[in-house]
Order: C-alpha cells, then structure tokens, then sequence
C-alpha cells in the first residue's frame, strides 16, 4: 500500500513540474516574432510613398550631393497592426522619430530621397515602384 501511495505522489510531482516547465512562448511574444518577420524590406512612408531603406554601401550619399530637408520621421512603429492606426504623415517601421529626411541634388525626390542616419552620413532610400524586380533565373 505505501509503494502505491508513494508512486502515485511520485507521478502526480512529475506532472506537476512538467506541466509548469513548458518552454513554449507566450502569446505575445509569438506574436511578435510573426509580425517582425512579416515585414519584406524595412521603409520610411511619406504621405503614400513607400521609400525602401537598403544600408549597402551603394546606397551611401555623398554630403555634397545632399539637398534641403523635406522633412524628419515622425512616428516609428513596431508592428504592422500600428501603421494602420498611426495618422502621421512620416513614418517608418525601421528610423527612429525625428530622423531628417533629404532630397538628394539633381535626383527626382519622387525616386530617391537621403537618409541621415548618423552625424553627416547619409543612404539613399528608393521608391518602392521604382526598386528594379528580380528576374526569376531558370
């Protein structure tokens, strides 16, 4: 009788702690994995343009090149749910708020603007509809 009182409590202790160990995640942070790995290229959105921020070294501006401000980033969000919801003009899923945005010397604004990403260092952005498509190699 004690070696089934004893085995019963054994197991009932293994399940217990078994079933507190689980290493799953939680809601939330599985929610946050799926909406970052959601997003295709990180952006900066002026009004409904779409500009793709590539930090390549073919990507960096010249200083001299760089034009007048056209604006700084206004609100940065963390998950695509929030862009729907955000009513700023200037946003980006990637620069912080109050990153300066420039347009770039002799280059349509409406294809390429400039990034100032750190002190004096600028990448250049590129409209979505203007980022070449992949061609598929057979």
């Amino acid at each position: 009788m004690r070696k089934i009182r004893f085995t019963v409590k054994l197991i009932l202790a293994v399940l217990l702690l078994t079933s507190c160990a689980t290493n799953s995640p939680s809601t939330s942070t599985q929610k946050t994995i799926n909406e970052e790995a959601s997003w295709a290229y990180f952006y900066v959105k002026i009004e409904n343009r779409v500009y793709i921020i590539s930090e390549n070294e073919d990507n960096l501006v010249e200083k001299e090149n760089i034009g007048e401000q056209i604006g700084t980033v206004q609100e940065k969000y963390d998950y695509e749910e929030e862009e729907q919801q955000l009513t700023s003009t200037i946003v980006s899923n990637y620069l912080e708020e109050g990153t300066k945005l420039f347009a770039i010397k002799d280059v349509d604004p409406s294809i390429h603007i400039a990034i100032e990403k750190d002190e004096g260092i600028f990448i250049k952005a590129t409209e979505k509809n203007s980022v070449p498509k992949k061609q598929k190699t057979n």
